[in-house]
């Protein structure tokens, strides 16, 4: 009696399992990519600052800021500073998946746009909540050299402009890491990620990197869809 019942309870387990595997839908690549939003556009930070832990991103490409770095001695300009061109992130799924009941959200593929050198916890990927923001861009007093601004020396720190960002809450945090093959002549390994979790209509999906532009994804639209 005791072997029927547990072969019962197997069988009530196995099915509801099937039942919970098959709410999980196949999300194609094109459809992810038409929840991309701010292409080539922000950068990963730090609201206030790297102690807060918290994610932010700014936007510097309407930004037009020049400052020099002159050396003292010579009175040479040793640096001259704007906005320089960046790559972008680019993710290359090789599954997607979500099942709006349970409101889970899976995917992974590989990383591309980094360096090759780059170490897997140097990349910030994040699902969270998005929040509008600006912030200022400070400029601050160099230990190489003196700094210049508009023509003037800069002995303190002083705010040069104001910038469209956004930082996250309600933050889930994922590793990339480095997989079993190599980049094409190369001797790194490629970059990979595996991502499950939980979202809600309001979730954004954000792969980050310094000096890199993000990709940014709504993928709480996945469930409204």
């Amino acid at each position: 009696m005791r072997n029927i019942c547990n072969i019962i309870l197997i069988s009530i387990f196995a099915v509801g399992l099937a039942n919970a595997q098959d709410n999980l839908k196949t999300v194609e690549y094109n459809e992810l990519l038409k929840l991309k939003v701010d292409e080539n556009r922000f950068t990963f930070g730090w609201l206030d600052n790297v102690f807060s832990g918290i994610p932010c991103f700014r936007d510097y490409t309407k930004s037009d800021i020049q400052t020099e770095l002159v050396d003292p001695k010579t009175d040479s300009i040793i640096y001259t500073s704007s906005e320089p061109k960046r790559n972008g992130l680019i993710i290359v799924p090789d599954k997607i998946e979500v099942d709006k009941k349970s409101k889970k959200f899976q995917i992974s593929g590989k990383i591309t746009g980094g360096w090759e050198s780059v170490i897997p916890t140097e990349f910030e990927i994040y699902i969270g909540h998005r929040n509008d923001t600006i912030s200022n861009t400070t400029l601050s007093p160099n230990l190489h050299g003196d700094i210049y601004f508009n023509g003037k020396k800069v002995d303190s720190t002083i705010v040069i402009d104001t910038v469209p960002a956004f930082y996250m809450s309600d933050l889930q945090k994922f590793e990339a890491y480095r997989g079993m093959e190599y980049l094409k002549n190369s001797k790194y390994k490629e970059m990979l990620f595996e991502i499950n979790g939980i979202i809600d209509e309001k979730s954004i999906l954000v792969f980050g990197l310094s000096s890199r532009y993000a990709e940014i994804f709504e993928i709480g639209k996945l469930l409204t869809e």
